[in-house]
């Protein structure tokens, strides 16, 4: 975190009720996924909900060396106005982890016509 900012695999816990559906709801843990950029410009950030769901699946990726527990929910990205919401920074997570989540998240974006 800098300036009051979430950076890039930053965890922090949010409130981002009300929700609908299969949305991740109440006050929980979100890790940023987003290049600076995008908070410098615009004052939003891209993040993933982070659970403690059993569940497997290929989009969920169990949090590695953190005091933080459970997967990150690669596929339920949010954009974020962290300015509007209250929110804590918990933790930073390492660059291997951070770029092992980029990785595996760009999947999300590519065509199916490849």
């Amino acid at each position: 975190m800098v300036d009051n900012v979430p950076m890039q695999g930053d965890i922090i816990k949010i409130n981002l009720d009300p929700k609908q559906g299969h949305e991740q709801k109440g006050y929980r843990p979100y890790i940023c996924l987003s290049h600076h950029l995008v908070s410098d410009y615009a004052n939003i950030a891209v993040f993933a909900p982070i659970s403690n769901t059993s569940r497997q699946y290929p989009f969920y990726v169990p949090l590695e060396k953190t005091e933080s527990t459970g997967v990150v929910l690669l596929d339920q990205l949010v954009t974020i106005d962290y300015n509007a919401r209250q929110w804590n920074y918990i933790e930073t997570v390492d660059n291997d982890f951070l770029n092992k989540l980029l990785k595996k998240v760009v999947v999300v974006f590519q065509s199916n016509n490849n």
